[in-house]
């Protein structure tokens, strides 16, 4: 019984998606740290998704098709939340070593951090709110 209380009450603060929204911009930092962190790979081809399509996707926005699973063991179809984003590599173009562009991926992990930071933030301020609503007389 506990747990579907607690449940609702997560669900109507908005926790679910919150963690997909900081789910997403750890996935980020990892791709571009990987991109930073190749710099130097010959052939090496950055990798990236666009943020705002995913967290569409993830969090029901948007008017696609979702796929329903009725069983653990189905396969994601469509629009659906546990479908991987779609990752674009760049193409590395004749003369270059790889296609790591260093100011863009420096960039990206700033605006990325402050995407994070913005996530943690609001769900900081859910949890007092939720922790204020308790306490209170």
């Amino acid at each position: 019984m506990e747990n579907k209380i607690t449940q609702f009450i997560f669900d109507k603060i908005g926790v679910p998606k919150s963690q997909k929204y900081l789910d997403l911009a750890s996935l980020k930092h990892k791709l571009v740290s990987g991109n930073i962190a190749n710099i130097s790979t010959p052939g090496y081809r950055s990798k990236s998704f666009d943020f705002q399509k995913e967290f569409q996707k993830v969090s029901g926005g948007g008017s696609s098709l979702r796929g329903v699973t009725t069983n653990a063991n189905h396969i994601p179809t469509g629009s659906h939340e546990a479908k991987a984003p779609k990752l674009d590599a760049k193409k590395v173009e004749v003369g270059e070593m790889n296609s790591v562009d260093i100011d863009k991926e420096i960039a990206g992990l700033a605006q990325n951090e402050l995407l994070y930071e913005v996530g943690a933030t609001l769900l900081q301020r859910k949890f007092e709110g939720l922790r204020k609503a308790i306490q209170s007389k």
